[in-house]
Parts: C-alpha cells; structure tokens; sequence
C-alpha cells in the first residue's frame, strides 16, 4: 500500500510562519492630526488668556464735539485641567519565561504587551477625540432584568463598532455611571438588534440610560479628554468660559432640524465662510464619518468631477474640497459620529500634555513585580488634555445623508 498522508501524519511536523498576522484595525487618524500639534505643561493645569471683547471708545463726531466715551478691550481666562488615561498589563514568570525566544512563540511577552496595550489606549483615546467628556458611548432602551440589552433606536454603526466583546463596561447615567451595573464583561454585541448582552446578574435600564468602559464615565468630574462634540459647539462652559456670557467663544453651527441633507461643495463653502467672518480664521481640514465621505465622493462623481487628494499626517489621504475660496482636506474616522462633518483650524486645537505615551518607571523599572505573586506588571499613561485657545475657528454641520 502507498503511503498516504493520513498514514504518516503522526510522523510530519507542523509549519509555523514567522509573526503574527494582525486582525484589529489600530488606525488612529483623528489622534495623529492633533498630536503633532501639542504643547508641554507643568503644575495643575493650563491657563490662557482670550480677547473677547472690542474698546468701544471709538466713532465718528462733528467738528468740536465730545470725544467717544473711552472703552477697554475685554480679555476672559481660559482654564484647561489636564486629563489621564491608563493602560495597565501584567505577565506572570512562566510566560515570560516560555516566550522569550522564537523557539517557544511567535512573539516575545513582554514586547507583545507593552506595544499592544500602547495601540489600544491609542484606540481608545481615538474614541475620546470625537466625544463628549462624559463617556457616554451609546444609549439604552428600556430593559427589564436582561442580559441582552437593547440599544436605543438611535444607536449608529459607529458607535456599535465602539462595543467590543471582552470590553469591560459600566451601566448607568452621566451623572451616577455605575447606577445599574458596574465592571460587566460584553460576551456579545448583536448589529442587527441592535444589542449587547453583558455577564453577571440580569441588568435593568431605563431609556436614555447610558454604557460607559469601565471606569471612565461620568459627568462630574469628566475623566475623559474633551472631545470634538463638546469642543466644536455653540452652547456649552468649556475650559471656563460661557457662550452665554461671551458670545464669541462659539463655533458656527450649522443645522437642518433633524432633516438630512447632502454634504456639498455649496454648504461647505457657507460654513467656511460663516467660520471666516466669525473668527477670521481659515479651515485647514474636514473630518467626517465613513458613510458622510462615500456619499460626498459620489456626488462629485455623479457630476463627473474627480477630486485631487491630500496627504495628512501619518500618510492618510484625503478628498480636496475647493470651497470657500480655499483647498481643504476631507478625511474619515471610523469613530466620527454618524451625519456630521467637522471643519477645524487644527492650529488652534491644542494638546495639551504633562506627558507623552510612557510606562510608570521612577523607580527605575518598566515591570514591577506583583507582590505575593510570580508575576509582573506595567502600566501605560499619559497626562493631556484636547482643546482650543479660539472656539470660533471651528464649524459642525449636522444632518447630513450617509452613503
């Protein structure tokens, strides 16, 4: 009889390809465009001083009559509390010890851990950059006494993709986060309900409850950076200064009612200018979602026109609007919210930092032992926080159709 491959099956070995083939998508688009521009601090926090108001003490008179009554230029504080991010791993000995060299694995541990730990904070700072402060990741329906909880009707693709399965997760409102559950594991995120199902004791929520990662929600104090949603507003005391009572720190707005409306050259142009007249600032760039970005691309090719592209930092492309009379990048983030588009002046958007991505080493070590265990443990942070110095070189324009 031949020898066949089930026949000798026991006598081959197994071929193991060199590197492990990565699955997760770690672009950080957003992330990059604003780290470049970045800004060291020490102590508590940032402060700076805005102009916010004319002299009024100016005007025309007759031959002979009274001078203008003298005015002063107004000047508001603006305070920027920095914020701290964390990414913590711990190895035990033995798995050190087993992957320490190519003959054993794939990959060395300690290598492994400290660059994958490295991407995930940066992912999830991503998330961050187009957020509210409040971690707030999506809303709930009401639920009662469920493991498999249904989201709000309004939940998007983006911020489903933002649910992960193994993700630790807490359960409440901005106000008290952990109110309806606390430190739940997501076993499952279903796209179509749309659902996540969490382990632990059936969970009740109320509708507009909210999910948060572990940890990090709330809305005093917010302990997420200050993202795009809040910074890029009309409304809202942000690093504090009051729109109500200084009405230059807002960005234009742009809103259709709830009624969606395409993304065009037309209405970018009219943002850009409102943004113009408002700050006399230029736009330099366009972030918006995947689906907002499809359906611009295709209006331009639908009239025939094919766009140049402009390359960002970090090698991304992007689509070229000419409008407004100037060429400005569009570019997509896969945790843009859904229907908007936002057009920033990134040179007054600041992060501000006491630290760049760093392990805890002051005493001298990048891996501490665990105590009482054979074990070690790192841990990842940075000390930054995302704002403006000028609220009103900044546009949003809302209600826009997805492709």
């Amino acid at each position: 009889m031949p020898l066949t491959l089930s026949a000798a099956d026991s006598a081959l070995k197994e071929d193991y390809q060199p590197a492990i083939r990565e699955q997760i998508n770690q672009a950080v688009v957003a992330l990059m465009q604003f780290e470049k521009n970045s800004t060291d601090i020490e102590g508590r926090r940032a402060v700076l001083s805005i102009h916010v108001k004319r002299n009024s003490g100016v005007g025309a008179r007759p031959d002979g009559g009274a001078l203008p009554i003298a005015g002063n230029q107004g000047y508001a504080e603006e305070r920027v509390p920095l914020k701290y991010n964390y990414g913590r791993i711990q190895i035990t000995g033995p798995t050190i010890r087993a992957m320490k060299s190519d003959r054993g694995s794939f990959t060395r541990a300690v290598d492994s851990e400290t660059k994958g730990v490295t991407s995930d904070l940066r992912r999830d700072v991503n998330r961050q950059v187009f957020g509210t402060a409040n971690g707030v990741i999506a809303t709930f329906a009401t639920n009662s006494a469920l493991n498999t909880l249904v989201l709000s009707t309004t939940t998007t693709a983006v911020q489903l993709r933002q649910l992960e399965i193994g993700m630790l997760v807490d359960i409440g409102t901005p106000s008290a986060p952990t109110s309806d559950a606390t430190q739940r594991t997501i076993t499952a995120v279903n796209t179509a309900t749309p659902s996540i199902t969490v382990d632990g004791a059936p969970v009740t929520t109320t509708s507009g409850d909210a999910v948060f990662r572990f940890g990090s929600g709330g809305s005093a104090p917010q302990l997420e950076i200050s993202g795009l949603q809040a910074i890029v507003s009309n409304t809202g005391l942000i690093f504090n200064v009051d729109p109500s009572t200084q009405p230059l720190w807002k960005s234009t707005v742009l809103s259709n009612g709830g009624t969606l409306r395409s993304f065009t050259e037309n209405l970018a142009a009219q943002a850009m200018h409102q943004t113009k007249i408002a700050g006399g600032e230029d736009l330099n760039l366009w972030f918006t979602s995947d689906g907002v970005f499809r359906a611009y691309s295709n209006n331009l090719t639908s009239l025939k026109r094919f766009p140049d592209t402009l390359e960002l930092k970090g090698g991304f492309k992007a689509l070229s609007i000419t409008a407004g009379g100037g060429e400005v990048g569009l570019i997509w983030d896969r945790d843009a919210p859904n229907n908007k588009a936002w057009g920033l002046n990134t040179d007054h958007l600041i992060q501000f930092q006491m630290s760049d991505w760093e392990f805890m080493q002051e005493d001298g070590a990048v891996l501490s032992r665990v105590p009482g265990f054979d074990a070690y443990e790192a841990v990842l942070f940075k000390y930054h926080e995302l704002a403006t110095d000028k609220r009103n070189a900044h546009c949003l324009v809302s209600d826009l159709i997805e492709a």
